[in-house]
């Protein structure tokens, strides 16, 4: 049935070497994440990106435990995991080249996130800044748009705060599970999204938010969003890699001068 089912894309994503590419390689491949666990070495050998290790993993097959204790805590914390399968897999998403094989959601995603733009930007905004991400923001909401965010300090939380203020929808993007509070001031924005949007991540469940966590995050950001606005983003900043992998998913990037 559908468990046994979740069971499986929750223990193909855990496999050691699978990450979202290789992961949408073997289910082109194999159809399910059941059949990739029933395929012989030699049809998996034939997978591009498929080496020794990923192969004796999937045969040895030893962590069933820990798929298990993911479902029953995701069950506990009304966290809902979503698949490719499911209607609810927000469409841009499955759009990118390498949408994360699973969604982990706190709130509810609607068919109406279709029309998403992400805000992004500094943690340390100027006054001016802080105005344009509050005015953006508010008329997104006001307008039916989604605002999509990753709950940072700083223009993030703006964003958030401002579509929330005008009673539109939201989306935050973790880079760590999504029972895990970052920065721990945000615990009760999570709470207000989670009302009137969603907070989402890619990662397990009690994932901490480590730095390389964040690029992968941001591919999200933008593949959710019909187009990414960045108010006042440093050089070597998030929010710049946010904008250049809007790019290459083809959509488009506006800047706050």
């Amino acid at each position: 049935g559908k468990l046994t089912e979740l069971f499986h894309w929750v223990a193909l994503s855990m496999a050691p070497g699978v990450g979202s590419v290789i992961f949408k390689r073997l289910l082109e491949a194999f159809g399910s994440p059941q059949e990739v666990f029933r395929a012989s070495p030699k049809k998996l050998r034939q997978v591009e990106g498929i080496g020794p290790k990923v192969i004796s993993a999937l045969g040895r097959f030893h962590w069933h435990r820990r798929v298990e204790k993911e479902l029953q805590a995701a069950n506990e914390k009304g966290v809902r995991i979503l698949t490719w399968g499911d209607a609810e897999y927000p469409a841009n998403l499955k759009e990118i080249y390498d949408p994360p094989p699973l969604l982990y959601v706190w709130g509810t995603l609607s068919s109406a996130d279709r029309n998403a733009v992400a805000v992004v930007g500094s943690r340390n905004p100027t006054q001016y800044g802080k105005n344009a991400a509050e005015r953006i923001s508010r008329g997104l909401g006001s307008r039916g748009i989604t605002v999509v965010s990753g709950l940072a300090r700083g223009i993030d939380s703006l964003a958030h705060r401002s579509a929330l203020a005008a009673g539109g929808r939201t989306i935050g993007v973790l880079g760590c599970g999504v029972d895990i509070f970052y920065p721990p001031e945000n615990r009760e924005l999570y709470g207000q999204i989670a009302t009137q949007g969603a907070v989402v991540s890619e990662f397990p469940l009690g994932t901490p938010p480590e730095s390389d966590h964040f690029p992968t995050r941001n591919r999200v950001i933008s593949g959710l969003s019909l187009g990414v606005a960045v108010v006042e983003a440093t050089l070597r900043s998030g929010s710049l890699i946010t904008a250049r992998l809007a790019l290459d998913q083809g959509r488009d990037v506006y800047a706050v001068p």
